[in-house]
């Protein structure tokens, strides 16, 4: 049996049109200007790739080309791998392909939140709260202003907080952070550190209300206790932080981190989170959990009446947070 080739001598780019055949344990390739006989064992046969014509390479860098396929197939019997035939076929390939896509999902639904929660467990306190400091300045610089309340409302609120009863400390905030905000609004937000940052809006949307105020900061307490926030930010972040592990540089990430921490959303799971912590703390401190729903709802009124832009503008709060009826109806029912 005789096939149909290209020969190229590896020393030119001209093309020697060939015939290719066996004798015994040799290949004997023939054509007008040339002549070799090879060993079949010194010679390497390329896998298929589509329908690209058939490579047969020579220890010389001589190379031969084969289109007929077919040909090539019944000269070289069982010389194709069984990887080989599967990548060349569509069905196995639809079905890697499949494969790839649900292994990339399931990477992203429950793998990267498992390895945030595992890197964030990880990342020294000293660390994160340098990072804090540093998210804290940039916000200052660009979207928060000092506080109006006076030291002395500050310093009852910072008291309240002192005093609570927890029955899991890792919550305590490294900090409380008083700040005004005219793009935020009413708004509260743990920094990944576990330093609280709470709006003057927030406080006086809540009437002076202390116990609405700790309800809610007893919310954000939740998050520092699951180090949501730095979770948040390490998800939010993780292609940024595969390049900067890679070029070992990470300050491109650490300039993101305000922005990256501003546009987070936390997922369900970390507001019940959060909303239990707070419920929990509140009835050990003889608070009716209902507090939290109270303050709750006047957040969401705020919101869809816009009656004060003061308010309402940077009601981020609760648009970063899951259904509010459905939060303020499990509050209630505790």
């Amino acid at each position: 049996m005789r096939v149909a080739a290209v020969y190229y001598d590896g020393r030119s780019a001209k093309a020697h049109p060939v015939t290719l055949c066996l004798e015994g344990d040799k290949l004997l390739l023939q054509g007008k200007e040339v002549v070799r006989r090879e060993v079949l064992t010194g010679l390497e046969i390329q896998p298929p790739l589509a329908s690209t014509p058939r490579v047969v390479l020579f220890a010389d860098g001589a190379r031969c080309e084969v289109a007929d396929s077919r040909g090539f197939a019944e000269l070289f019997p069982g010389t194709d791998s069984r990887v080989a035939a599967l990548e060349n076929s569509w069905r196995w390939s639809g079905l890697a392909l499949l494969l790839v896509l649900v292994v990339a999902g399931a990477g992203y639904v429950w793998g990267l939140p498992y390895a945030a929660q595992r890197l964030a467990e990880r990342i020294p306190i000293e660390l994160a709260q340098s990072l804090d400091r540093q998210v804290l300045a940039d916000l200052d610089r660009h979207l928060l202003q000092p506080s109006r309340l006076s030291p002395e409302r500050q310093g009852q609120i910072n008291a309240k907080l002192g005093n609570l009863v927890l029955a899991d400390e890792a919550g305590r905030p490294a900090g409380l952070e008083f700040r005004a905000s005219a793009e935020l609004g009413a708004n509260a937000f743990a920094l990944p550190g576990g330093n609280v940052v709470v709006l003057d809006a927030l406080i006086e949307l809540a009437d002076d209300d202390d116990e609405q105020i700790v309800a809610v900061l007893l919310h954000e307490m939740g998050h520092v206790a699951g180090r949501h926030a730095l979770r948040q930010l390490l998800q939010a972040s993780a292609l940024g932080l595969a390049l900067a592990w890679y070029v070992g540089d990470f300050s491109q990430v650490l300039a993101a981190a305000p922005a990256l921490l501003l546009e987070a959303r936390y997922s369900r799971e970390f507001e019940r989170d959060a909303d239990q912590f707070a419920a929990d703390a509140l009835k050990a401190n003889a608070i009716p959990p209902g507090r939290l729903a109270d303050m709750l709802q006047k957040l969401e009124a705020a919101r869809q009446s816009n009656y004060n832009r003061k308010f309402a503008d940077g009601l981020d709060y609760l648009s970063s947070h899951p259904s509010s009826e459905e939060r303020i109806n499990r509050l209630r029912s505790q």
